[in-house]
């Protein structure tokens, strides 16, 4: 009787196996470089533009800061000789303050810059998913895999024909 239920479960898992087999090898698979669509499309580029003069002007504005900061410090060690201990003790504290609300503007200014790069190019990502969904509607694919990852680390590391590769296809699309 063990026997059967291992022989049967055996079969089962085979046939299983063969099904599952069958269903993949009728998917029908693309892959695409999202990287490589974007940088072909001169909206990125003027969105890049548009982020660049917000960091230079971040920048500026910044380095204004800093250099005020800078400024106060060194005006504190030139005085702190001839302040009371108690002095000392409560100008440093101005000073961490002053310093922790300089890396507070910094930190929302580079908050800022991403946000807006996001939102100039949600528009250009929205396109790119809409040619690459109708690229795969008309070459039937049913899964269209990324290349690699945000970091640049490949997904897809062999792929047996070049046709597979959408990439051309949806940046013709969008053009």
């Amino acid at each position: 009787m063990n026997k059967i239920k291992k022989l049967s479960l055996m079969l089962f898992t085979f046939a299983m196996l063969f099904g599952m087999q069958e269903a993949i090898a009728q998917v029908k698979i693309g892959y695409a470089n999202p990287g490589q669509i974007l940088s072909a499309l001169p909206e990125v580029e003027q969105v890049d533009q548009q982020i660049e003069a917000m960091i230079t002007e971040s920048d500026q504005e910044l380095a204004q800061k800093a250099n005020e900061l800078q400024q106060i410090f060194t005006n504190y060690e030139e005085n702190m000789n001839s302040m009371s201990k108690q002095e000392r003790g409560s100008r440093e504290e101005e000073l961490m303050e002053l310093n922790q609300q300089f890396e507070q503007e910094r930190e929302t200014m580079m908050n800022r810059i991403r946000q807006r790069r996001s939102e100039l190019m949600q528009p250009i990502i929205e396109k790119m998913n809409v040619a690459m969904e109708e690229v795969a509607q008309e070459m039937g694919l049913e899964l269209i895999l990324n290349e690699g990852t945000s970091s640049g680390d490949l997904i897809v590391f062999y792929a047996n024909s070049d046709q597979l590769n959408i990439t051309n296809n949806i940046i013709e699309k969008i053009q």
